[in-house]
């Protein structure tokens, strides 16, 4: 039978000092006067004793943890968003000395808020309902890649100028039938894609037509779909433009396959720069998103607003990466 884990009650009868004492001594060890301080510090190795984290945020201190929430869909443990998320905010909390809580929400109430001294948002589609209780209860939160009030802390990637410069570049590239496979609208960041697609067009004299635009859950099979119902097109578009990279490299074996030439019968541009687009059979032209930057700014705030009650907001350029998949026409 395993023995029985120390409490802070015992600490409290081995140091013979109040309950009270040891609890300020867990929030502050020097809130109690040296003799106990002494006195607690002995118990405590001597016992082996650990402090829950009930026991720490009991005494009025913190839990060490961060929450992360990211939305449970299709393919989430495969998206580079995600992991590259959850890398940027595990690597900047190791060198914090905090640790993650990391959840996938399924649409279950099941997030244990009392575990965690705030929370990080990986993105707010299909979280609105959590999101809420969160704010509720009071407890410090981040929102990423979505714009939010002035009375919540936020970091985004500004979406509309990558895919206003994706589809530019494509034009300053000759091209005119110009195809856009968008990620899911409910999504923020794949509605500004669009939406800066559109206005690079309006902008250069050219027509968003409705042919043109396909919209998908940021499936890869799902593009691969679109993309064969615009090589049926009367006038198949002479370039694509990809809310993600791991679509547009799905598009590329799709294109390549058909014996379609990629950049020179089609031109490619995807968005995120997933180091896959460096080693892929045509090197792909993409928008870079900063999420490194991303995440460290979003547990920075996290910070913040759990010790100054300071509210920020960032929005992030991302920028075009030219490698060789987008040709003149």
């Amino acid at each position: 039978m395993k023995p029985s884990k120390p409490t802070i009650n015992e600490v409290a009868r081995k140091a013979g000092v109040s309950l009270a004492t040891v609890s300020r001594f867990l929030a502050n060890p020097f809130s109690v006067k040296e003799k106990n301080r002494k006195k607690i510090d002995e118990a405590v190795k001597e016992l082996n004793y650990k402090p829950s984290l009930f026991a720490r945020k009991l005494a009025g201190g913190r839990a060490g943890i961060y929450g992360l929430i990211i939305p449970g869909y299709e393919g989430v443990f495969h998206s580079y968003y995600a992991l590259e998320i959850i890398r940027g905010i595990g690597f900047v909390l190791e060198e914090l000395n905090i640790d993650l809580y990391l959840h996938i929400w399924w649409q279950k109430d099941n997030f244990n808020t009392s575990l965690v001294d705030g929370v990080i948002f990986a993105d707010i589609v299909g979280n609105e309902e959590q999101l809420e209780r969160i704010k509720k209860e009071g407890l410090p939160f981040v929102v990423l890649n979505k714009k939010m009030g002035d009375d919540i802390s936020y970091v985004t990637i500004d979406n509309f100028f990558g895919g206003y410069r994706a589809t530019e570049f494509l034009i300053k590239h000759g091209h005119r039938y110009i195809a856009h496979i968008a990620g899911d609208l409910r999504v923020e960041a794949a509605l500004e894609r669009l939406n800066g697609y559109k206005e690079a067009l309006r902008k250069y004299g050219l027509e968003a037509k409705d042919e043109y635009i396909k919209v998908v859950n940021f499936s890869p099979l799902e593009a691969k779909k679109a993309t064969e119902e615009l090589l049926e097109l009367e006038t198949p578009p002479t370039a694509i433009f990809a809310a993600s990279d791991e679509m547009a490299i799905e598009i590329l074996f799709l294109l390549q396959r058909k014996g379609v030439n990629v950049p020179c019968d089609i031109s490619l541009i995807g968005f995120d720069d997933n180091p896959v687009c460096n080693y892929s059979s045509v090197p792909l032209t993409t928008i870079r998103q900063p999420l490194d930057k991303m995440a460290s700014l979003g547990v920075r705030f996290l910070k913040e607003r759990i010790e100054k009650k300071k509210r920020n907001k960032a929005i992030l350029s991302p920028e075009l990466v030219i490698r060789e998949s987008v040709n003149f026409k």
